[in-house]
């Protein structure tokens, strides 16, 4: 059973490690550095920064493979037969491989129940992150019908220095999720266009409807990491003998397209996965139990920040830049907010003006239009007790909107130790912790605060470091207009090479993702 939900979730989980990856490497390549024993308090921020852009990479490429791990079945597919013929029960064992070096490994099981099939996937993985290499596990348990929609699930992920969980179950025609971060269990539900499906359940789903050439399947995939739908489709493109161990068979080659990255994979008839390929250069093959959890004692051959930079010329002194004018080619800009704001964009090509100065008003904001940047979140646990606490304390009775801002982006830049984790960040978590990247150092500020009152959002997009632009996340506060702010670096307003992508929760962070190994920058001018 470890088709889709392999590719989904191995190429969704690189996608996201490697969004974490790109700020991180952001963060690093613009101060210069490695890392420094935190005993400096004056270049550990910037040197734990260039981690901490690692960090948002990975957390990038594990949303997209939670993202994977929920696919929403179009039109094209109507699975109302319930029989079981063809599918396959049982354990699958898989090698998770880095240009030859093996790196970790995935099992996937299938048990027929009465009423429903239970579908369980574990992988691990490591990762090199600036020098340092991660290890990451994700476990999902999947119960669906007799056709594999999803009924109920739950999702787990572990890292060194931080774990999640989430369970979710479909009630007509609302997805119930209890989300599990800091401490304290958050409830969310959202509204389902059509039954769902957890990438787990995708490949038991084909086998169901045809392994036919031509033939095209789409599936909306639901990501626990992110509580986000998209749309997938998996192709059959063509039937091919290929050689896995010392066996030559015949398979067929399907291709899987999610959020515009592809992924390849190879079935046999029946239903085994031999093999697949992901966007990033990861393959995954088939072994037993005792070869796949084998690791190559070099550990992974390529580190992720290698490939998520995005050349540009240099540009002096990006800190203090209060303009930019540049232009992007190779990705249609199609559903980006690059417009708006302090930035305007023209065809192809951006400018970006740092306001001079910012509006403020008296806390809490008085208005009533900005009220969906004031409320708390399963991961934005603005009305949390701890979280109102230290906001309270920081500002110590600051009325004032903008130096109360000003006040927060300094605390938590002071505060939090720039490093990377793996994790999908959470207010709490980082509070309790305080440790993290930009995605750590954004979810943080943003509780804190929306619990002083201030309206305030996550933007995502890319910034220069000193030999190119890099993928990154920071605050929005709303003073008079949006204002961009970077907690992460100390900067209040956030220098003009912050060229902003999106808006919004995880969900639509992960859209970055259609940009990595594909979007161009040229600088034009900039002062």
């Amino acid at each position: 059973m470890r088709k889709g939900a392999l590719s989904y979730l191995t190429r969704g989980f690189i996608t996201d490690t490697i969004r974490k990856i790109l700020q991180l490497l952001y963060q690093a390549a613009r101060h210069g550095a490695r890392p420094l024993p935190y005993s400096s308090r004056k270049l550990i921020p910037v040197v734990k920064t260039v981690k901490f852009a690692v960090l948002l990479f990975w957390l990038v490429m594990l949303g997209l493979l939670i993202e994977r791990t929920y696919l929403r079945p179009a039109a094209v597919i109507a699975l109302d037969a319930s029989t079981t013929e063809g599918i396959r029960t049982g354990d699958e064992w898989f090698g998770i491989y880095q240009q030859g070096r093996k790196i970790g490994h995935a099992h996937t099981r299938v048990l027929a129940q009465p009423e429903t099939y239970h579908l369980t996937q574990e992988m691990e993985l490591d990762l090199l992150v600036l020098g340092s290499v991660q290890r990451i596990r994700t476990v999902i348990n999947s119960y669906t019908t007799r056709n594999f929609l999803l009924k109920y699930f739950d999702f787990a992920l572990t890292s060194d220095n931080s774990s999640m969980e989430i369970k979710g179950a479909v009630v007509r025609s609302k997805l119930i999720l209890d989300i599990t971060s800091g401490g304290q269990t958050r409830t969310e539900r959202i509204t389902l266009k059509d039954p769902p499906y957890l990438s787990l359940n995708i490949k038991p789903a084909i086998v169901l409807l045809g392994l036919e050439p031509g033939k095209k399947y789409r599936f909306p995939l639901f990501n626990p990491a992110t509580m986000s739908s998209e749309e997938a489709s998996v192709t059959v493109e063509s039937r091919e003998r290929i050689k896995v161990g010392d066996r030559s068979q015949n398979v067929y080659k399907l291709k899987e397209t999610f959020q515009g990255l592809e992924a390849y994979s190879w079935m046999t008839e029946e239903g085994d996965t031999l093999k697949e390929e992901s966007p990033l250069g990861y393959v995954l093959l088939k072994e037993s139990m005792t070869e796949a959890m084998k690791r190559d004692k070099k550990g992974p051959a390529l580190d992720i920040m290698s490939l998520v930079m995005i050349p540009a010329d240099r540009i002096e002194n990006a800190a203090g830049t209060r303009y930019l004018k540049a232009k992007f080619s190779s990705v249609p800009l199609q559903g980006f907010e690059l417009h708006g704001g302090r930035q305007i964009l023209s065809g192809a090509g951006i400018e970006v003006r740092v306001p001079e100065t910012a509006g403020s008003y008296s806390l809490p904001y008085p208005g009533k239009d900005h009220a969906d940047s004031l409320v708390a979140s399963a991961l934005i646990q603005s009305d949390d007790r701890k979280i109102r606490e230290q906001a309270a304390k920081v500002l110590a009775g600051e009325t004032n909107a903008r130096e109360a801002a000003r006040k927060l982006n300094q605390w938590v830049y002071n505060t939090i130790r720039k490093q990377p984790v793996v994790s999908i960040p959470s207010a709490l978590d980082v509070l309790n912790q305080r440790v993290g990247d930009c995605n750590e150092h954004t979810v943080l500020y943003t509780a804190l605060a929306r619990a002083a009152g201030i309206p305030t959002r996550m933007a995502a997009g890319i910034v220069y470091m000193r030999d190119g632009f890099y993928y990154h996340a920071w605050p929005e506060v709303w003073l008079s207009e949006w204002t961009a702010i970077d907690p992460t670096f100390n900067q209040f307003p956030a220098d003009a090479t912050h060229i902003r992508f999106i808006t919004g929760n995880l969900d639509r962070q992960a859209d970055i993702l259609r940009l990595v190994g594909k979007l161009k920058v040229e600088v034009l001018e900039y002062k």
